[in-house]
């Protein structure tokens, strides 16, 4: 065999196998139906009620952080990411709201009632739709400074814009709101513009980048004697939360499988441990490239992002020794809040 042979057979695998690997990467890691006997399965009666009480809080989860509670009169969304540009489009081309679909979302959920937008950062993936929420409706947005520039690039005007003091209530409705300062994800190397800011209107189209963090929060959310918090993201401050109850956890648990076992059990004991909930519901697991019909079930992150299979178990087994009820939802259909 002659070198020019050799050297294109060689070349050849190489290309097949860089192939194989990135698609290997891109495929799902794992399937949620894994995970069938936790999730969130509502029977006819269950929806009836959700949708005749007016005294039943019931929360929605659009994928991500984004979460929609309401106690049919108000409603309270954390976070506000509808569009969900592709992989391809996210990493090539700048990205934008699609100002149709969210008229669709404010008619299909009657977002017409929607009292605020509470933004948990600033990243593209949390944030992208609340410039065009606010264009909308007539709605409060509240978060960061970096947060109220993303809203301010589509010239929201600035009665809307609520910037938040941490630890101070907040009421909307029969809602009472705290945000608690807290912590992002451990960076990574497309993700490591933790603590920078946004300082100035951000108009749409612009990259994914410029979405800056712009500083992290929870949210504890009272309404009627329940107690709630949401933990978008799977990083904590220590003893942050020791003394906090609450009833149900909505935690994130986005690349948990790629910290240290020693991270894994801290951020556990620190959230689950610690707030003592009856009930945990694991977020930002899903792939938010995915642009799904958001009545079809969610998709769990690409390998490249996270094993989520693996996070998902680390959270329900965890959670278990703990004699709490984890719950997975993967539809945005009404969830009676406990």
């Amino acid at each position: 065999m002659n070198l020019k042979k050799t050297i294109t057979i060689t070349l050849s695998l190489l290309v097949f196998g860089l192939i194989a690997i990135l698609t290997f990467l891109l495929q799902p890691s794992g399937h949620v139906q894994q995970f069938k006997a936790w999730m969130y399965q509502p029977d006819i009666k269950t929806a009836s009620r959700a949708r005749s009480s007016s005294d039943q809080l019931t929360v929605r989860f659009f994928g991500v952080s984004t979460l929609l509670f309401d106690d049919g009169k108000d409603q309270l969304l954390i976070d506000g990411f509808f569009t969900r540009p592709s992989l391809s489009q996210t990493l090539f081309r700048p990205v934008r709201s699609d100002p149709e679909l969210i008229q669709h979302m404010i008619k299909d959920y009657d977002l017409k009632r929607l009292s605020a937008v509470l933004i948990s950062h600033s990243h593209y993936d949390h944030a992208l739709d609340i410039a065009e929420l606010g264009t909308q409706l007539p709605v409060r947005i509240v978060g960061s400074e970096s947060t109220l520039n993303i809203a301010r690039g589509a010239q929201i005007a600035e009665n809307q814009l609520v910037l938040i003091q941490p630890l101070h209530a907040m009421q909307f409705g029969d809602f009472r709101v705290t945000a608690l300062p807290s912590q992002h994800t451990p960076p990574t190397a497309v993700n490591n513009d933790l603590g920078e800011v946004i300082s100035h209107p951000l108009q749409q189209p612009a990259r994914f980048s410029a979405f800056k963090e712009g500083h992290s929060f929870d949210y504890l959310i009272e309404h009627k004697g329940k107690k709630i918090l949401v933990k978008a993201s799977t990083g904590i401050m220590p003893d942050q939360l020791k003394n906090i109850k609450v009833d149900t956890l909505f935690l994130g648990i986005a690349q948990l499988s790629r910290q240290s076992p020693d991270y894994q059990q801290h951020y556990l004991e620190q959230t689950i441990a610690m707030l003592k909930p009856k009930v945990v519901i694991p977020v930002h697991w899903d792939n938010f490239w995915e642009a799904l019909p958001l009545k079809q079930p969610l998709e769990f992150l690409p390998y490249v992002a996270d094993n989520t299979s693996k996070s998902m178990q680390t959270l329900i087994d965890f959670t278990e020794k703990q004699h709490a009820k984890a719950v997975i939802l993967t539809q945005p259909v009404a969830y009676p809040v406990q």
